[in-house]
């Protein structure tokens, strides 16, 4: 399993509880869901949405409070990841980023610590998929040092943590990659952006049309401080959910809603007995630096349910 995801069969998704991808906990706000019913009763998608993408870059702007000069718009965040050049990747890392070079975090009992090595990198932050991050104070001095920095911060709307996105009027060597999939739970309307002094550069090497009429309509109508008090009300959730795991296998401390899983059998064998139950995790494939026993798990209400149903499967083996 390269990525987390349900299996498509006759062209519907199976059901099955899945905490192979990690999504906002609380799930898809109804504000989206209006909003989605609305595109549909007005037939947008008998539309071509606009080339220009302003209103959404509007939005966004004005949610992140940063300049719209510095807003770039894209069908998700892998289409921007497609664009960029290879750089350094602290591992464990996303796998699609495209790499110079690796090197790894330093493993410390429960937690993985990331630096900022060479003269580029890129990585995820809130780090897919150990949930660990890195620190607000290495992010300026690699880049006062002059160092450049491509941030994927997808997680951080609904992470412990917050985004550094006001750095990027700062810094001309620092771009931020992300998406509202994982923050809405919303990973079937594709799109990405971006934050920095690179985005009209990237936007220039993207397709037209970039958006489909239905997710132009959702967020061109979109409130950013409605968007705001439900990343908050998001962050507190998760928190809770966080203080609240339990489980009898080794887990690392994390600051997403997701958390890294050792198991003492391999992650593939784990979804092959909990997949009949209606279940699956995401195994290590594609991590560098984690063997066949490392799973990562999405945090949601019943995760503890989950580990339970796995240390039983364990147990009779």
């Amino acid at each position: 399993m390269r990525h987390g995801g349900v299996e498509w069969v006759h062209g519907r998704p199976l059901k099955i509880d899945d905490f192979s991808v990690n999504l906002n906990p609380l799930g898809t706000p109804e504000f989206i869901d209006e909003l989605i019913r609305d595109a549909l009763m007005n037939k947008v998608y008998s539309y071509y949405p606009p080339l220009q993408l302003r209103d959404i870059k509007e939005f966004i702007a004005d949610l992140y409070n940063v300049d719209i000069s510095l807003v770039g718009i894209f069908n998700g965040a892998s289409e921007v990841i497609s664009l960029l050049e290879p750089c350094n990747v602290p591992e464990p890392n996303y796998s699609e980023y495209k790499r110079a070079g690796s090197y790894y975090a330093m493993e410390s009992d429960d937690i993985f610590i990331y630096s900022l090595e060479g003269s580029c990198v890129i990585t995820s932050n809130p780090v897919n998929p150990t949930g660990s991050f890195v620190e607000r104070e290495k992010i300026i001095d690699f880049l006062s040092n002059g160092g450049k920095l491509i941030l994927d911060e997808s997680f951080a709307d609904i992470s412990l943590i917050e985004p550094n996105y006001d750095l990027a009027s700062e810094f001309d060597n620092l771009l931020f990659i992300s998406s509202f999939t994982k923050s809405l739970a919303i990973p079937g309307l594709r799109i990405g952006f971006t934050i920095g002094k690179r985005s009209k550069e990237l936007e220039d090497k993207s397709p037209p049309w970039r958006l489909n009429s239905i997710a132009y309509y959702v967020f061109s109508n979109l409130h950013a401080k409605e968007v705001r008090d439900f990343f908050r009300k998001s962050k507190d959730h998760l928190s809770s959910l966080i203080s609240g795991l339990s489980s009898p296998f080794k887990i690392y401390k994390t600051v997403a809603p997701f958390v890294l899983v050792k198991f003492p059998i391999p992650a593939t064998r784990v979804n092959q007995m909990l997949r009949p139950l209606g279940y699956q995790i995401r195994d290590s494939e594609g991590f560098k630096g984690l063997n066949e026993f490392y799973g990562r798990v999405a945090v949601k209400h019943n995760t503890n349910v989950l580990f339970k149903k796995i240390y039983d499967l364990v147990s009779i083996q």
